[in-house]
């Protein structure tokens, strides 16, 4: 059996990134932010702070925006190992499982924890108003997480959230977008696989947003198209989906 993945935090939308001018600086300095602080302001030539931001920049917002439901709704989060989405849809007055393949160490903020396969769904047909999946679907199948690697894996995935959705319900999905390919971590999808996962889903709303500097821009889905990020995302496809 593969052994379990362990990261050690949260992925933040934003942090802050530092270059050293010295390598030595970083490794002495690892672990030691006040001091690293203190020196950075006294000597930035040597220590330079920037802004990182990664793609949860904008997935979260169009997260949270896109599900526009009453209070009580029956909301169910995949790929909850790591992510705050949870935590902000129980927040938010959803009544929120999140699940994952994994064990899930956000225990409280009242959010109901589930550790399942999304491909073998523990749920009976029709049990959510709606559903979220933020970076994961890119996952399945890969060979990372788990010992599977089947290629058609992210559509017995889709095809399990289809049947736990109720019929109108909705799925708030983003992947990495660009040209079609595999690394070891994930997959990256164009236009005609996005099209094929999504089956049984109409497009309630589509945008693509690609890396551009410190920042992420919207741009058009063949734009998006053109990036590469089967081994790091540097454009991702937000939908909002509604099952048939």
């Amino acid at each position: 059996m593969k052994p379990e993945r362990e990261w050690a935090t949260f992925l933040a939308p934003a942090r802050f990134a530092y270059r050293y001018r010295w390598r030595i600086l970083g490794w002495l300095l690892e672990g030691h932010v006040f001091l690293r602080e203190a020196l950075h302001r006294a000597w930035p030539r040597a220590i330079r702070r920037e802004l990182a931001v990664n793609e949860r920049i904008i997935e979260l917002p169009v997260v949270l925006r896109g599900l526009q439901l009453p209070p009580g709704s029956r909301v169910l989060d995949v790929g909850s190992r790591w992510s705050v989405v949870p935590l902000h849809l129980a927040a938010l007055g959803y009544r929120t499982v999140a699940m994952d393949l994994a064990r899930i160490p956000i225990q409280g903020g009242c959010a109901e924890i589930v550790q399942a396969d999304v491909r073998r769904a523990p749920f009976r047909d029709d049990a959510f108003d709606a559903a979220t999946m933020v970076s994961t679907l890119e996952h399945i199948g890969i060979g990372f997480y788990d010992e599977s690697q089947a290629r058609e894996d992210d559509l017995v995935a889709m095809d399990e959230l289809r049947r736990v959705v109720k019929r109108d319900g909705m799925l708030v999905l983003t992947v990495p977008f660009g040209r079609p390919g595999s690394g070891p971590l994930q997959r990256a999808y164009d236009g005609a696989r996005l099209r094929k996962v999504t089956s049984g889903w109409t497009w309630s709303e589509s945008r693509f947003f690609a890396k551009r500097s410190a920042t992420w821009q919207e741009v058009p889905e063949e734009v998006a198209g053109r990036e590469e990020s089967a081994i790091e995302a540097h454009a991702v496809a937000t939908l909002v989906l509604r099952r048939r």
